[in-house]
């Protein structure tokens, strides 16, 4: 079950897409009827990933992969997803937790 917010991170782009809940999800298409790649990834609030190639009534259902991405990880995310929105100063970007750092990608895609 994914912990919401989470965030979906393409493959081939920096860009992350925030999803704030499941009701936001269920209720975007674009977001649940979208061929992934089997590369592409959501990663939840507590740092699970989720593939995203598993389809159910022609909707895609995140699947559980059994990992975990560190929080370096994701703050280097973070900085590349910062870096293409045109944010300055994103070397000094940091996050104590992985919350934190989705609050930032939140925050980076209300601008």
């Amino acid at each position: 079950m994914v912990n919401w917010p989470a965030i979906i991170k393409h493959a081939d782009d920096a860009e992350l897409i925030y999803v704030r809940d499941q009701s936001e999800w269920d209720g975007d298409a674009e977001l649940h009827d979208f061929a992934y790649d089997d590369a592409d990834t959501l990663i939840d609030s507590s740092g699970s990933i989720y593939s995203l190639t598993s389809i159910h009534n022609n909707q895609v259902k995140p699947e559980l992969r059994g990992e975990s991405i560190a929080l370096q990880d994701l703050l280097g995310m973070v900085k590349a997803h910062a870096a293409q929105q045109g944010s300055c100063c994103v070397a000094k970007l940091y996050a104590p937790t992985i919350t934190e750092a989705f609050k930032i990608v939140a925050s980076l895609n209300e601008t």
